[in-house]
């Protein structure tokens, strides 16, 4: 039996996108990101590690913001405070979003809000498609059966399970929002997919927080 990721008297429950995202007009900044097994203050997370790569690509690709434009200049930016949160922290360190996308375009037949909790976007790198996933830590992470670490996949073991545990609990009871990002590349995907499937088996990237500036 595999060990149970949130045991209920640990762990605060958080309910749904509506709650992870908040209804607030407070600005929100990025906070706290545990990456590669560490967590972090999210200025200090940097090429040191050796994930940073996929996870600042997940991240991009992950966000729903869109940028409006007039004449190639950025007049105002649609989406909610998290959203905004991460689009400015990303673009902060130095990744272009317009870019991203244009070197992994979105299916969008296989994008989708899945269960009210996890939210679901796959996107063409190469010859596979990668599914990118984010949503409330206890939907998503029970649906992980890897963690990146090193920026390789690495099974998720009873010590890592209480590790990811402990770790989530600091950051709920320091943050505002706390959500959980992941990824799953595929090569192949049918006409007739089943939706659950297509959101199990994933790798945890990372964990960020985020908090009322």
């Amino acid at each position: 039996m595999e060990p149970e990721m949130f045991p209920q008297n640990k762990i605060h429950r958080v309910y749904g996108l509506d709650s992870l995202v908040k209804k607030t007009s407070d600005r929100l900044k990025v906070e706290e990101i545990y990456l590669d097994g560490k967590l972090k203050k999210a200025e200090d997370v940097d090429e040191e590690e050796k994930s940073y790569g996929i996870f600042m690509h997940s991240l991009v690709l992950s966000n729903y913001a869109e940028v409006m434009r007039v004449n190639n200049k950025r007049v105002s930016l649609v989406g909610d405070e998290q959203e905004k949160a991460i689009f400015y922290y990303t673009e902060q360190k130095g990744f272009d979003k317009s870019l991203i996308e244009s070197i992994a375009p979105k299916v969008e037949e296989l994008t989708f809000e899945y269960d009210d909790s996890i939210k679901v976007s796959t996107h063409l790198i190469n010859e596979k498609m990668r599914i990118v996933s984010k949503g409330t830590p206890e939907e998503l992470l029970k649906r992980c059966s890897h963690m990146l670490l090193d920026s390789k996949f690495v099974k998720v073991t009873k010590k890592l399970y209480k590790e990811i545990n402990r770790v989530l609990n600091d950051m709920i009871n320091r943050c505002s929002i706390v959500y959980a990002l992941a990824i799953k590349d595929m090569y192949k995907v049918s006409r007739g997919v089943n939706i659950d499937a297509y959101v199990n088996g994933m790798t945890l990237v990372a964990l960020i927080g985020m908090c009322c500036e």
